[in-house]
């Protein structure tokens, strides 16, 4: 063990002398210029200028979108407090009015950690090399981009001041949540100028660059205050601040006053380049160095319509919330529009999708299945199924109700009831094919409801409705058609990869179901005239005050799927408030400012019409076809997949079934009482020694039935019976029993 510590205190040592070696070499030829003619990239101060860049990005019809945020703009170095400078300073490269570009004693130390540590985790980099990294190299980790990135630092130093340095670095540098620069900061967290900004924002702000996700003052506030009081620490040690500043400073609360102006990713602009980014594996920095090109989905005019309604959000909701708006064209897969308003990346975040998720879980896999049609009859009633006890609305039930009407006013019981005869790990793996997945805990009876753990993604949640519209095929959304590189070759094309996740009768089945939602449902704001669309909504609530935290509207029509969603922001939405009216109301909005299809969807030949026994069906709740006894007033037609088509026809008509009558005296009179069925005419006899004559005829009549005879007299025998014949013809015909009285 002796020997072995001996080796590594000498392998160490040898190797510290290296790098002593070559520091020292690279000193030299620094000092002298002699390696600037081997620099693959050129200095180019226009490339400083970051904050203002962007990505060239065009629409559909390939016209350049530009992208407009109002918060961006660079400030000269009169505009930046001191106290801002010193945090950046302190905290990033305290020697930066020391050093020219190269901090060796810096990168000395760092390699002495390094190796003591057996990493290379520990930096060096100075706030020039910072600027030259994010303002002229590629993101990549190569000794190659190192090289380039120190020589062009110092090419920096030459012909740049330390406070114009100061300031293109500052209005360059990625401060999260979709926000470069130091202006853009201020508003984005602070709603301020930069002039204006506190010690104590200086210093927050200082802190979030090292990892904007990490120290993020939305997301990951608790660290942010540790990264903040470490900036603060650091300028106490450093003499920018008192120690009574410094005591004052940090022990202060976390305060932001978040900018609502403020899209930040939630925009089309914004989500096309974390689009391409996650494609090419690169930075949106690395993008526009490399001169893409991104062309999208994008809709201009459809994309002002949406804007003009996500900039009118609180009109429908009167209070402060989140929203998005999404469509997407269901041939393509493309997104024609994209808008919300948040604090946070509305499309990264996961959601409860409430009632929405009720097609995609429970309705779908059950009629894929063969299990249901739409006009499966299901007994609406309290239940508890496993422990698990589902309430309706206002604990409202129904009796026996089509699985159509249950969708298309959203019933909470029937939904757990279909998804317990698909079984909850089958409906899982349905919604799978559809680019759903669950956490592992998503086990209960409450995803039927769309109550789920972690809930899902926004987009994910709008493509599994595209399918719908697309006779059962998934095509993944995209921003993207394509990416060219900067000599306008294609490095990136979007496949629009078919897959077929569900049988075309089943989608078909579902939008038709949808479209009664629309018709007499919870969508009724979409039935408008000469549009095909079929719709669902979805309303979350908080167990603990009766509010609601999200709100959906999701439609499609044959050309477009949209989705309308609403969430809580900083206090959870009224009661009153709910997936029904607000997003509802704007996606109504959408489509009288659009141009829209007038076209209906197309029935598939795997869906056929059958005429169905419709007293069956009301009084028995059974499903069975009508037969050629069947009168035409009772036929019923419905929908049904092919290969699920009801096999028993209904015999109803066939023959009348036995009955009986009662009777008693009463008073003077004679009361005779039967059970009568709708589709049967009755006609009550009574016979006596002198004639039979007809008491009364009954039609159209269903239940129980008391018919008083009043043309008696004492002292005779009386007798009583029905006839029934069917409506429709009198060859059939069926006489009850007979009842005798004798009046005294």
């Amino acid at each position: 063990m002796k020997k072995f510590a001996k080796n590594l205190i000498k392998t160490c040592f040898y190797i510290f002398l290296v790098l002593m070696f070559l520091l020292l070499l690279l000193f030299c030829l620094f000092q002298f210029g002699l390696l600037d003619n081997f620099v693959a990239v050129r200095f180019d101060p226009d490339k400083l200028v970051f904050s203002t860049s962007q990505v060239c990005m065009t629409d559909y019809n390939n016209n350049e979108i530009t992208h407009n945020n109002q918060l961006k703009k660079n400030l000269s170095f009169e505009d930046i407090p001191q106290s801002t400078i010193d945090a950046f300073v302190s905290i990033e490269d305290k020697d930066f009015y020391k050093h020219h570009g190269i901090n060796y004693k810096r990168i000395l130390k760092a390699s002495l950690k390094n190796l003591s540590k057996f990493s290379f985790h520990e930096g060096a980099s100075t706030i020039t090399q910072q600027l030259i990294k994010n303002t002229h190299l590629t993101s990549e980790k190569t000794l190659k981009r190192k090289f380039n990135e120190v020589v062009l630092a110092r090419t920096l130093e030459k012909n740049l001041t330390k406070d114009e340095i100061m300031t293109a670095y500052l209005n360059a540098i990625y401060f999260g949540n979709g926000t470069f620069g130091i202006s853009e900061a201020s508003q984005r967290y602070f709603s301020k100028n930069t002039k204006d900004l506190s010690l104590v924002e200086s210093a927050t702000l200082a802190g979030i660059i090292r990892s904007p996700k990490t120290y993020s003052p939305i997301l990951n506030p608790d660290n942010c205050i540790k990264r903040r009081n470490l900036v603060l620490s650091e300028m106490y040690k450093d003499g920018k601040i008192t120690n009574e500043e410094y005591i004052n400073a940090k022990n202060s609360k976390l305060t932001l006053n978040l900018n609502k102006n403020f899209l930040g990713y939630n925009d089309y602009y914004n989500a096309a380049i974390d689009e391409a980014c996650e494609k090419l594996k690169i930075s949106e920095k690395d993008l526009i160095l490399k001169g893409c090109k991104i062309n999208t989905y994008l809709n201009q005019d459809l994309q002002k319509v949406t804007t003009n309604e996500i900039n009118k959000l609180e009109n429908y909701t009167s209070t402060l919330c989140d929203g998005l708006i999404l469509t997407i064209e269901n041939k393509s897969g493309g997104i024609t529009s994209f808008i919300g308003k948040s604090d946070y990346n509305l499309l990264n975040a996961k959601k409860q999708p409430g009632s929405v998720l009720k097609p995609i879980i429970s309705y779908a896999p059950a009629i894929e299945n063969n299990i249901i049609v739409p006009s499966t009859p299901i007994l609406d009633e309290q239940i508890t199924i496993n422990n698990y006890t589902p309430h309706n609305y206002k604990n409202k039930y129904h009796g026996f109700i089509s699985a159509k009407t249950a969708l298309a006013n959203s019933y909470n019981v029937p939904s757990v009831k279909i998804i317990d005869y698909v079984g909850i790990e089958n409906a899982k793996k349905f919604a799978n094919k559809l680019g759903l997945n669950f956490d592992k805990n998503d086990a209960s009876y409450s995803i039927a409801l769309g109550g789920l753990t972690n809930g899902l993604h926004i987009k994910d949640i709008a493509n599994c409705y595209q399918a719908f519209a697309n006779s059962g095929k998934y095509i993944r959304a995209s921003f993207i058609k394509s990416i060219e590189n900067s000599e306008g070759k294609t490095i990136y094309k979007n496949m629009k990869l078919e897959t077929s996740v569900m049988k075309d009768s089943t989608a078909y089945l579902i939008t038709d179901m949808l479209k009664e939602s629309v018709k007499s449902g919870t969508c009724k704001k979409l039935n408008l005239k000469n549009l095909h669309i079929a719709s669902k909504t979805g309303t979350v609530g908080s167990t603990k005050n009766h509010k609601n935290t999200d709100l959906w509207n999701i439609s499609y029509t044959v050309d477009q799927t949209m989705c309308v969603y609403i969430g809580a922001s900083l206090e959870e939405l009224p009661s009153n408030v709910t997936g029904s009216n607000a997003p509802t109301n704007i996606a109504q909005s959408i489509y009288l400012n659009t141009k829209n299809t007038r076209e209906d969807f197309e029935r598939p030949k795997s869906i056929v019409e059958k005429d169905i026994n419709e007293l069956e069906y009301s009084k028995h709740h059974k499903l069975l076809l009508a037969n050629s006894s069947t009168p035409d007033r009772y036929k019923v037609k419905m929908l049904f997949p092919i290969d699920n088509i009801p096999l028993e026809s209904s015999s109803m008509f066939d023959n009348i079934e036995d009955f009986q009558i009662d009777g008693k005296k009463v008073n003077d009179k004679i009361e005779i009482s039967f059970t009568c069925q709708k589709y049967l005419n009755y006609t009550l006899f009574c016979q006596n020694e002198d004639n039979v004559r007809v008491v009364k005829k009954i039609s159209d009549f269903d239940g129980k039935i008391k018919i008083y005879d009043d043309k008696v007299k004492p002292g005779n025998f009386y007798s009583y019976y029905v006839v029934a014949t069917f409506q429709n013809s009198d060859k059939t015909e069926k006489q009850s029993n007979t009842i005798k009285f004798y009046l005294a």
